[in-house]
């Protein structure tokens, strides 16, 4: 098995774990790449899972000498779900990205996960951006990145914290995974109004978003039923979220 490895000797590597060809070749040039550049890392993929060779031992290899682990989850990839399996095991730092929180299962649901919007005409800038803020507040704190489960308690060669503070990160994954789960469930703000009442399209973009009632997806789903132009549901979404992260 190859690796794709972008130049950059004194940089430190962030192992990307997805699946290979079409779309997600072009995902990983496009927006994969420039994200993780940009947060200061080198970018590695694992090409050629079916050639002949020691597979595991290459993508083992991968896992231990990267800084952190971004992995797309997208379309439930079984040799995705087997690399991060290993990288939890040894306590790395992950990223997951998925198109549908569907594809992302319920114990991992309490990490990081970024979910992206094709349907946005500029999904991508907006996902390199997320990826990028993402990466440089997990090397912050790597431990918030680890499913608590894996994470040692006494000195050991793994990421380590105390006792006491892997009880508190226990109870936030705990906390993170009902709040992903409040998400779900059948709450909506509904309102009515017309194509021009820019403030109750505003008002109803806003609080979804704050609090957590609908994804942007379902919100732009939502407006586009009642007949909302796609231009002037992007522009309240986009303001809200600006507004939100003031």
């Amino acid at each position: 098995m190859t690796a794709q490895i972008n130049k950059g000797e004194d940089k430190k590597e962030c192992f990307v774990i997805m699946p290979f060809g079409g779309w997600f070749d072009t995902y990983f040039k496009e927006v994969y790449v420039p994200a993780i550049e940009s947060a200061g890392f080198k970018a590695v993929r694992a090409d050629d899972f079916y050639r002949p060779g020691n597979i595991v031992n290459d993508i083992w290899n991968c896992t231990k000498n990267s800084e952190l682990i971004l992995a797309d989850l997208t379309d439930k990839n079984p040799n995705v779900f087997y690399e991060l399996g290993l990288a939890n095991a040894i306590t790395k730092p992950a990223i997951l990205i998925t198109a549908t929180m569907e594809d992302v299962p319920f114990d991992l649901r309490s990490l990081r996960v970024i979910e992206y919007n094709k349907s946005f005409p500029n999904w991508g800038e907006i996902l390199k951006d997320k990826i990028s803020r993402a990466i440089k507040e997990t090397i912050k704190s790597p431990e918030e990145a680890i499913p608590p489960t894996f994470l040692e308690t006494k000195s050991t060669k793994k990421l380590s914290v105390s006792s006491d503070s892997k009880e508190i990160l226990k109870i936030r994954s705990e906390l993170e995974s009902l709040k992903r789960e409040v998400r779900t469930y059948p709450f909506r703000r509904e309102v009515d109004f017309e194509d021009d009442d820019a403030e109750r399209i505003f008002s109803f973009v806003h609080s979804n978003l704050l609090h957590g009632a609908m994804t942007e997806k379902e919100i732009f789903e939502n407006l586009s039923a009642k007949g909302i132009p796609d231009t002037i549901i992007y522009g309240n979404i986009q303001l809200a979220r600006k507004e939100l992260k003031e």
